[in-house]
């Protein structure tokens, strides 16, 4: 599991999913978008986090 969130794949696909929920939230004023688009965003950070956690052990 710790690969597939760490992938670059997988955290781009959330901010692009993550800005499509938030253009729709913009754009057609469905409100639960906005949730939506915070989990995304929150789900990109955490594989962004993952992946750089990963870089500082690889370097000790």
């Amino acid at each position: 599991m710790r690969e597939i969130y760490k992938s670059k794949i997988f955290v781009h696909s959330l901010v692009f999913l993550g800005l499509f929920a938030l253009a729709g939230y913009v754009f057609a004023e469905i409100k639960v978008l906005i949730l939506f688009s915070v989990l995304s965003f929150a789900g990109a950070v955490c594989g962004a986090f993952v992946r750089l956690s990963d870089q500082i052990e690889k370097h000790d």
